[in-house]
């Protein structure tokens, strides 16, 4: 049943692709899936209403629980970042006054947060893949997810 939520959101970010004047080879490379699936997808052949339906109401959710099921959906974590992206905009940010330097968020797997030179927590968010480790190892919750864009999908 995952794999159809996920087909389900694919779909909806795939449209909204296509609205922003994506082609459909751009979201098929973005997607990681072939174009015959994007075309699809495009023309309300796949998947199902009843899926369609269900993905639509998880993406109602506030974004911190919706990307948290996007987040189990799949193990391909540059999937789930690409999807996340679109629909979310999020970026991880440092709480520089809750912050105590003890380092448990530099264990990222995707070394997308290091220590700058002032001794400062630093997230490259282009290398984050939101997979919310460093949410749950920081145990000041200086680290944030905020969403710069909750545009939603009206379909």
């Amino acid at each position: 049943m995952p794999e159809h939520i996920l087909s389900g959101i694919k779909a909806i970010v795939a449209m909204k692709l296509r609205r922003k004047g994506k082609l459909q080879r751009e979201i098929a490379e973005y997607l990681n899936t072939n174009r015959t699936e994007i075309s699809h997808y495009l023309q309300g052949r796949h998947p199902s209403k009843k899926v369609l339906r269900m993905s639509q109401e998880i993406l109602k959710l506030p974004p911190q629980y919706a990307v948290r099921i996007i987040n189990t959906l799949t193990e391909d974590r540059e999937i789930t970042s690409r999807i996340i992206k679109v629909l979310y905009n999020p970026k991880i940010e440092v709480r520089e006054d809750r912050c105590i330097l003890c380092g448990a968020c530099l264990e990222c797997p995707y070394n997308a947060i290091e220590m700058d030179t002032r001794g400062t927590v630093v997230v490259d968010n282009s290398r984050c893949r939101l997979c919310g480790r460093c949410l749950s190892l920081c145990p000041t919750g200086a680290l944030k997810l905020v969403f710069l864009d909750n545009n939603r999908m009206e379909e």
